[in-house]
């Protein structure tokens, strides 16, 4: 306790010298700023321009002369801001000090080339269209405030997006206007002109900010003046600037919230959102005298804020999910600074000070109110923040995927093989890391009758895929049906369905396709192509560079099949991905159930029930081993017995080790393990009709290309037998984790154990996986290579905690549950490397001893090997359709073409080239082309 005191006293001496440094002569309030706006370069006044306070409603504009004035009452510490059409906007940031009277003079600079510069969307692609839903949604309102409804940007077009990534990889959504954004505010009666300066967005949070000007709305209707009055003040009491006013003046409207302390991790035991069991482990109640207030002479307040408080407005319902049986808005502050300071209205000065999350976040351009607005009353108590309908769709629609199917063939023969790239597609890309990485796809016949069902791998957002089609398969209409565990939750209507007609081996497609019609699109290919003749082949040598615009490289992925155009041809009969990218704009939805049912899915599952001697299900860990310990995992079942777990990830078939084990590692009850249904087919059905004729002759096709020399037989196919990988061995292929802590922070701490490091280096000092509803357990824990198996006895933490930093060189912190680390990596992982290293005794090579578990036959993921592509073949290559595929092509740097070789039977005479992809902006296209071998 002596400690803490002496830490408190230090900081608060701290904060002492702060204020003094602020230290300069204060005086009576000023009242009123004049001044002249004139041309930079002419020198010749600017009459009509718009001069303001940033964040009011004060301000003028200009005589013919170029003179403003403003007075009134106005705030000590301010932003003058003049924008003038065709002008760039200039602002100065101003403290009054007691001023009574101030001068300020602006020089304007004129845009040159405006039309340049200023890129209006006369186009509004679909990608733009999507951008714009996004960042109305960060920008004006969340997606369920009813006030969304009631505010429109009027000029959009000025907005510009961009996507990208930072440097540690975490992915980010940027805007930007070079004319300020005008906003009509119909649900508080404002016209708002917002200079955007800054706007980005991550999975983590957002900041945007501008120069904002407010103007009211004129209206001679009594009611809705009164309507627009209710609403300024119910939406004031409860806002950030309401709390900081009435901790700084002491206002009686204080007693209306009740503040508590975070406590930083680590805790006592796992965090939970029952309230009284938090109460005095994670947080603990504080009074307003605990925040330390420092008056400025400026008259501006400096506030001391050392770490994170939680504010809950007992005065306002709100249902939340933080904690049950708590009907209060909650709200967090927290400055990383240490401290923040704001003006005597209660404003920021700098709103980098404060973090803020919780229910003060939630009020975006539609709730702002300016900052010389003071309230008449509180408001009417029936007013609502939240429309329970959009609730529910603005939580659950940002998790929506679906995949979108490129075939390397339109159509096909029996025996083929349908190789396939599913690409997916997030509604919010920045959810993409902590979403499915399962995809079923389904081959059905005309009548809803399975064919063949496949389970591939999603990764990086892609999943490559193989399907074998019976040889015995009859030429009709088909169709695949693609979808992921997460996607059921939403109903049938969002799988994706592809048809997949199959024609018998003596008939031939007739079909004209020298023109194929695509969606416009930006993206130019330029194909060089060398073709050389040899005793036997055709060789042929391919570069494929693409260019976005005229002068943009390209940057991004595509699927790229290459078929003998004399024997099959590409047709529009499947959805382009632009076309599939429709999907985005379409309306918000939610889930069918109140919950979701079906969960995220990391690899392959596995379900199924515990029961004890005498049949009854129990609340116990299961043990999951798969092969010989290529991976694990400890689950908890329910009180109804029931587990399930997700990440494995294998190929064919291998078996499963399940049991129950007891505090001395010994098995006990019995285990039920389940299958994982794969949903019935309602009744939708793609269909396909092509018109055939039949082939004569030699001019039928040769299906046995699989079979022949240099090609496999997909029954036979079978991975190459290798080495069982320790974690040991792999250490260091996991690649960079998502946090590394490295000796910089550890030696600056070296009395620290682990878990606070890693605590430290956390959001809210949390680790896990990021993901909807799932229990995720324990990370797994990585030693200088070899796994730590936790027990009842020591926790994963409580192994932690017997480290310190100074015995350490290097962590990483993996939070996304990478595929590498399989089951035992669904909470995450942690890689410790320790500077002696032989501490912990390595892994043994070991046999699994699976004598008293259950064994349990499964199938994993199936094995998508490489197509068949060969070059420089010394005697004659096969005559088949499909002549090349490539489901993921990537272009990583600019000016980087992509290249590749294969050998063309002689009889080859025509080819057509599909390419379809993406650019790392998200702008779709599909090309085909055709080409001469000569």
């Amino acid at each position: 306790m002596a400690q803490k005191s002496l830490m408190e006293k230090y900081f608060l001496r701290h904060i002492l010298l702060i204020c003094l440094f602020f230290l300069i002569a204060h005086a009576g309030r000023a009242q009123t700023l004049s001044g002249k706006v004139v041309e930079e370069q002419s020198g010749k006044p600017l009459p009509f321009a718009n001069v303001f306070i940033s964040n009011t409603t004060l301000g003028s504009t200009t005589d013919k002369n170029g003179n403003y004035r403003i007075s009134g009452k106005l705030p000590q510490n301010l932003e003058l801001v003049v924008s003038f059409m065709g002008y760039y906007t200039k602002y100065r940031s101003i403290a009054l000090s007691g001023r009574n009277y101030v001068t300020v003079n602006f020089e304007l600079l004129p845009k040159e080339n405006q039309l340049d510069e200023v890129q209006l969307k006369v186009k509004k692609d679909k990608k733009w269209e999507r951008d714009l839903k996004r960042f109305e949604r960060v920008f004006i309102a969340l997606g369920d405030d009813p006030f969304i409804k009631e505010n429109t940007i009027t000029n959009p077009w000025l907005l510009d997006f961009d996507h990208g990534k930072f440097e540690g990889g975490t992915k980010y959504f940027s805007a930007s206007a070079m004319e300020p954004l005008k906003i009509e505010n119909s649900s508080l009666g404002y016209s708002i002109e917002y200079h955007l300066q800054e706007f980005i967005e991550t999975r983590y949070g957002f900041f945007y900010k501008g120069l904002v000007n407010f103007n009211e709305m004129e209206t001679d209707q009594e009611e809705q003046i009164s309507d627009w009055e209710d609403k300024r003040n119910y939406t004031f009491h409860g806002s950030l600037r309401h709390f900081l006013l009435a901790l700084l003046h002491r206002k009686p409207q204080i007693s209306n919230y009740k503040l508590f302390e975070v406590i930083p991790p680590p805790h006592i035991h796992e965090r939970t959102n029952v309230w009284h069991e938090e109460l005095g482990n994670s947080i603990k109640p504080i009074t307003q005298d605990s925040l330390y207030v420092c008056t400025l002479p400026s008259g501006a307040y400096m506030v001391a804020l050392p770490g994170k408080i939680e504010i809950h407005n007992k005065k306002k319902f709100w249902i939340n999910n933080y904690y049950t049986k708590i009907f209060n808005p909650i709200s967090w502050l927290e400055a990383p600074l240490g401290y923040f300071v704001v003006d005597e209205n209660g404003v920021l000065l700098d709103p980098s000070q404060l973090v803020i999350s919780g229910n003060m976040a939630r009020q975006r351009m539609a709730r702002y109110l300016p900052h010389d607005f003071e309230p008449t009353g509180e408001g009417p108590s029936g007013l609502f923040e939240i429309d329970s309908v959009l609730l529910n769709i603005n939580k659950w629609n940002s998790l929506r995927e679906k995949p979108h199917i490129t075939l390397n063939k339109s159509y096909y023969y029996p025996g083929e093989a349908v190789w396939l790239n599913a690409r997916m597609m997030y509604q919010n890309t920045l959810f993409a890391d902590t979403l499915s990485r399962t995809l079923y796809v389904d081959l059905y016949d005309r009548f809803s009758n399975k064919i063949l069902e496949e389970t591939f791998l999603i990764e990086n957002g892609n999943a490559s895929g193989l399907i074998k089609l019976p040889e015995d398969l009859k030429g009709d209409e088909y169709a695949i049906r693609a979808y992921t565990q997460w996607m059921r939750n939403y109903g049938e209507d969002e799988f994706t369905f592809s048809p997949l007609p199959v024609i018998d081996k003596n008939l031939r497609v007739i079909k004209n396709v020298d023109n194929l019609l695509f969606e416009e699109d930006d993206i130019e290919v330029r194909l060089s192509t060398e073709f050389r003749r040899d005793e036997w082949n055709n060789q042929a040598n391919f570069e494929i560079r693409l260019t976005e615009g005229t002068e943009k490289a390209f940057i991004g992925e595509f699927s790229l099949s290459i078929l003998d155009a004399d024997k099959s041809q590409f047709l529009e009969t499947h959805a382009s991905l632009s076309q599939s990218m429709d999907w985005l704009n379409k309306e918000g939805k939610t889930i069918e159930y109140n919950e979701p049912v079906f969960p995220i899915e990391y690899g392959i599952s596995v379900q199924g029930y515990f029961s004890d001697k005498k049949k009854k299900p129990r609340a116990v860990p299961i043990t999951i081993v798969l092969g010989e310990l290529e991976d694990y995992g400890i689950l908890q079942s329910d009180t109804a017995g029931y587990f399930w777990g997700t990440g494995l990830n294998f190929q064919g078939e291998k078996d499963i080790a399940i049991a129950a084990l007891n505090t001395k590692r010994k098995p006990y009850g019995s285990i039920n393990k389940t299958v994982i249904e794969r949903p019935y087919l309602s009744g939708y059905f793609p269909r396909l009709i092509l018109e055939t004729e039949e082939i004569k002759g030699s001019d039928t096709p040769d299906f046995d290309f699989l079979l022949g020399d240099g090609y496999f037989e997909l029954d036979e196919f079978v991975l190459e037998e290798r080495k069982k990988e320790t974690m040991e061995d792999n250490n260091y292929g996991y690649g960079k984790g998502d946090r590394s802590i490295g000796p910089e922070f550890l030696e600056s701490r070296p009395e620290l154990t682990l878990d606070a490091v890693i605590s430290m280096n956390m959001p809210a000092g949390g680790m896990g996986n990021y993901n909807w509803g799932l229990n995720a357990g324990e990370p797994l824990l990585i030693i200088d290579g070899a796994r730590f198996f936790p027990s009842p006895d020591e926790s994963v933490f409580a192994k932690l905690k017997s480290f310190i930093a100074a015995e350490v060189e290097n962590i990483e912190v993996y939070t996304f549950s990478a595929p590498i680390f399989g089951m035992a990596g669904f909470a995450g992982a942690i890689v410790v490397r320790t500077k002696r290293g032989s501490r912990i005794q390595q892994e043994e090579e070991r046999i699994f001893n699976a004598e008293n578990f259950q064994l349990f036959k499964s199938r994993g993921f199936t094995p998508v090997p490489n197509f068949p592509t060969q070059y420089d073949v010394e005697k004659p290559v096969k005559a088949f359709t499909a002549l090349y595929w490539n489901p993921n092509v990537k272009i990583e740097s600019a000016q980087e073409p992509f290249s590749f070789s294969l050998s063309l039977p002689s009889s080859v005479k025509n080819l057509q080239i599909r390419i379809e992809g993406i650019t790392e902006d998200g702008n779709p296209f599909t090309k085909v082309l055709s080409v001469k071998v000569d």
